[in-house]
């Protein structure tokens, strides 16, 4: 079984000092260098995990106020491989599984 865009992304970041740098400070052309293609209009943000500290991402919130309590209508919650829970908008899904497929296809 081919090794996964995420595993791929994680273990090239443990051991290359300058790819963990440039997947903070220019993440798309680090994932372009792994063979993974990237729409223009998507934005990234990868960050480096600390040991000491928490993180939580929270999904934006409705466009107008009287949808708020609709948000998760609006951001579904994404499960990916018992490894990933992944919070967005269905569009962002479908460059997900793009990104994933173009890393498969170009590091066969």
């Amino acid at each position: 079984m081919k090794q996964t865009l995420e595993r791929a992304l994680i273990e090239k970041a443990w051991r290359d000092p300058a790819f963990r740098t440039a997947i903070e400070t220019d993440p798309k052309s680090a994932l372009q260098s792994m063979g993974v293609e990237v729409s223009d209009d998507v934005k990234i943000d990868i960050r480096m995990q600390r040991r000491d500290t928490l993180y939580y991402v929270i999904p934006p919130s409705a466009e107008h106020a009287d949808d708020a309590g609709n948000i998760i209508n609006q951001m579904d919650l994404w499960q990916s491989a018992e490894l990933f829970c992944w919070i967005m908008p269905q569009a962002l899904k479908l460059e997900l599984l793009g990104m994933r497929q173009s890393y498969r296809r170009n590091n066969e």
